[in-house]
């Protein structure tokens, strides 16, 4: 890298850099790295090449996700969600709210489950 050395020695306090001399290093550096299209597709060529023209294979894209359990556990299990938050608002202030028909409900499956566990 002459480039960083460059800089290196003109900003080490060795020699005190005009900013022209400065700017002329940098545009002389950044001529040097200058990056065309031709360039770019004469890498992508030489790269294609040494692989064979093959491309490469990307096992994760071409699998589907795998999804844990079935449609009808998964629908059970936000069954059983629901109706534990249900229960839960139903017991909290927010009590209120729930419609009457339902909130009855809730009342005697709660009221039976918790007379059949001191029952035991």
């Amino acid at each position: 890298m002459p480039s960083l050395r460059k800089a290196a020695a003109l900003s080490s306090g060795r020699h005190q850099p005009s900013a022209e001399s400065y700017q002329a290093t940098v545009a002389d550096d950044l001529a040097g790295t200058t990056v065309t299209a031709e360039s770019l597709l004469a890498e992508l060529a030489a790269a294609r090449q040494s692989r064979g023209g093959q491309p490469r294979s990307r096992p994760a894209d071409s699998e589907k996700p795998r999804r844990s359990g079935s449609f009808l556990g998964r629908t059970f299990a936000c069954a059983c969600v629901a109706m534990i938050l249900l229960t839960l608002v139903c017991m909290s202030p927010l009590r209120d709210y729930v419609p009457s028909p339902l909130r009855d409900h809730v009342d005697r499956i709660t009221h039976f489950a918790l007379a059949s566990l001191k029952a035991r």
